[in-house]
C-alpha cells in the first residue's frame, strides 16, 4: 500500500488479531476512500467503523489528529519523502506523529511501497527474539528493534527484512507462543536457549493426539 494508508493500517492494528485489523481496515477504507475527510470526522464516526480492534474509542481519536499533524507538518497528506530520508530519520519522523510507535513506524517504511530496510518488531517477533536470545530480556520492544537492526546483515534490502518479520511472527503465533511454546516441535530446539521460557511451559507437546488418549 501507499505509506499513509499503511501508516493507518499499523496504528489500527495495535494489538489486535490481524484478521480483525484488517477487516477494521478495509470498512475504514470503505467510509473514507480520502483519507484526508478523516480529518473532519469525529471520534463517534470513526469508532464504530473500526471496532472491535484494542482500543478502538483511543484510535479513533488519534487518527483525525494523526492526518491533521501530517498535514500541517507536510502541507500535504504524503509521506513518499520518507523513501530518500536517512533510515533513522525517518523513523523518528514518524515516531514524533502522535499514536506512532516504533514498531508502526518500522511497518510503515518497509510493508509500504516505500520498501525500506528495516524490521518491523511486533509481539511476536519480540518474544521469539528474546527467547532465542537475540535481544535482550524485558519489555522494551524499541530495544529489541534497536538489537535486530544493529544484527542484521548490512546488505540486506526491505524484502529480506519483510521476510523475516513474517517468518518470526509465524513461528511466534503457532510454535513459540506466549503460553505452552511447543518446544518439542521446533526447528531451532537443539540451538535455542529459551531464554525466559519456564519448567511449567516445556512439557511434551504432541501434533496429533489419538482419540482414546
Amino acid at each position: 500500500m501507499d505509506p499513509v494508508s499503511q501508516l493507518i493500517k499499523a496504528v489500527i492494528s495495535g494489538r489486535t488479531y490481524d484478521e480483525v485489523a484488517w477487516a477494521a481496515f478495509i470498512r475504514l477504507r470503505a467510509a473514507f476512500p480520502n483519507w484526508a475527510t478523516l480529518t473532519l470526522a469525529d471520534p463517534s464516526q470513526i469508532e464504530p467503523v473500526i471496532d472491535p480492534v484494542t482500543q478502538a474509542g483511543d484510535k479513533a481519536r488519534r487518527l483525525p489528529i494523526l492526518i491533521r499533524v501530517i498535514i500541517l507538518k507536510r502541507g500535504a497528506l504524503n509521506l513518499d519523502f520518507l523513501r530518500d530520508e536517512p533510515l533513522h530519520e525517518a523513523m523518528e519522523w514518524l515516531t514524533r506523529l502522535p499514536g506512532v510507535g516504533i514498531k508502526a513506524a518500522a511497518a510503515t517504511l518497509n510493508f509500504s511501497t516505500l520498501a525500506r530496510a528495516v524490521m518491523t518488531v511486533d509481539t511476536h517477533v519480540h518474544r521469539v527474539s528474546r527467547r532465542l536470545g537475540l535481544s535482550a530480556r524485558g519489555d522494551d520492544r524499541e530495544l529489541a528493534y534497536d538489537a535486530l537492526m544493529e544484527q542484521a546483515p548490512a546488505d540486506w534490502d526491505a524484502d529480506r527484512f519483510f521476510e523475516l518479520h513474517w517468518l518470526m511472527k509465524a513461528h511466534g503465533q503457532s510454535i513459540c507462543t506466549h503460553f505452552d511454546p511447543a518446544c518439542d516441535l521446533c526447528v531451532l530446539r537443539e540451538t535455542c536457549p529459551r531464554i525466559g521460557v519456564g519448567r511449567d511451559q516445556e512439557g511434551e507437546v504432541v501434533a496429533f493426539r489419538s482419540p482414546d488418549a
